[in-house]
């Protein structure tokens, strides 16, 4: 188990070396003061939810940066962390955690592989492997990847019947008795079922065969994390429960230990079911910021990371700006503002967030780069304040 105080930095290439901090404080006060100031943060994060709300929150907190150009690794709670099942549990770069909708993220890289730019309808794309209505054929597959679907926003709760998202049978028997047209293209919802289809979309149906589903899906994100060498990242299944630290929900009460951790229902594994690592994520990290070999030139990252899109909000209000899967919004910087592409992910008992400096046509990779896994609330604020605390240093 490493200490508060201890640093992992792991090499874009696999290989892992630990390092301890105090080799650290050797070097100029410029070059460590982006980690140092993020392992304080992210120390006090995980002190405060002990004193105040006596949870043990873990964390795992990577960054890649100009003081960080392989990749870091830190960590702020290890000591006494436990398991779902109650069991002591280490905290480093194989921790695993629930990441959430940045599954949504994964399954937009899949869904590219598969067909390419985002053209075509969800009909076309699952070729009759299931009957759908007329409106939900015509959904087409680049209105669900930029959270414009014409469906309901879901991401608050309350919007399906009970068991409606249990079964492909069930999910279908609800998105086919919607009445048509569906507005797609008109307005910005967070929909996990638009997701969800985008996932049958990605790797295809043969029938409404939830398990078969499921385990097309998670072949698919093997094979594509497989590319990366992030192969700790997986769908979740019951497996793997022992291995997650025990989660806090946003009330900062713990999950009861018969909670089964299931992130998602099993046909909405795209949206939210992905179980990752700190060494995985921070592979994915650097992918995503064009650091690995040939990522300059990647035509996925350059087609999914380079639109800009923008609608009014169906219920009212603001919305965000999108690329396909991700999220953009401006860093306040000294030198003006910043655009970060990010996404964020909660799902009950954990939260995870990604986020790093846009760069398609610079001719350069992303300069700055960070993501938080977290087994409690605050992943997105840590996750905003570290990008801020490594843009400064």
């Amino acid at each position: 188990m490493h200490t508060r105080r201890t640093f992992l930095t792991r090499t874009l290439t696999g290989a892992c070396v630990l390092s301890a901090a105090p080799a650290l404080l050797g070097r100029s006060a410029q070059a460590g003061a982006g980690p140092e100031r993020i392992q304080a943060l992210i120390d006090g994060a995980a002190a405060r939810a002990r004193s105040a709300q006596g949870a043990k929150l873990g964390l795992v907190l990577g960054i890649i940066g100009p003081d960080a150009p392989e990749g870091r690794l830190l960590f702020a709670g290890g000591a006494g962390l436990t398991s779902a099942t109650g069991a002591p549990l280490p905290l480093d770069a194989q921790t695993s955690f629930e990441i959430g909708s940045i599954s949504k993220v994964f399954t937009s890289a899949l869904a590219y592989q598969r067909h390419g730019p985002y053209a075509g309808t969800l009909g076309a794309a699952l070729g009759g492997a299931v009957p759908l209505s007329p409106a939900v054929a015509a959904l087409e597959l680049e209105n669900l990847a930029i959270y414009q679907p014409g469906l309901p926003q879901d991401n608050r709760g309350g919007v399906y019947p009970p068991g409606a998202m249990a079964t492909l049978d069930n999910l279908f028997a609800y998105v086919n008795g919607l009445p048509g047209p569906i507005p797609q293209g008109t307005c910005y919802a967070y929909s996990n079922l638009g997701w969800a289809l985008l996932a049958m979309a990605s790797v295809g149906l043969s029938g409404t065969d939830t398990k078969a589903f499921v385990a097309r899906y998670a072949q698919a994100l093997q094979a594509f994390c497989g590319t990366l060498g992030a192969r700790d990242t997986h769908v979740f299944a019951p497996r793997l429960r022992p291995q997650l630290p025990m989660g806090y929900t946003h009330q900062w009460q713990p999950l009861p230990g018969n909670a089964s951790y299931a992130p998602t229902t099993p046909p909405t594994v795209g949206a939210g079911g992905i179980v990752s690592t700190g060494a995985d994520m921070l592979s994915y990290l650097a992918y995503n910021m064009g650091r690995r070999p040939g990522g300059l030139t990647d035509a996925a990252l350059a087609y999914q990371q380079t639109p800009s899109f923008h609608a009014r909000n169906c219920k009212g209000g603001n919305a965000p700006s999108t690329a396909y899967g991700w999220f953009r919004k401006a860093l306040p910087t000294g030198d003006g503002a910043v655009t970060v592409l990010n996404k964020d992910g909660g799902v009950r008992g954990f939260t995870a967030w990604m986020g790093f400096t846009a760069w398609q046509g610079t001719g350069q990779p992303s300069s700055h780069g960070v993501f938080v896994l977290a087994n409690g609330p605050p992943a997105v604020r840590l996750g905003n304040a570290a990008l801020g605390l490594l843009w400064k240093a």
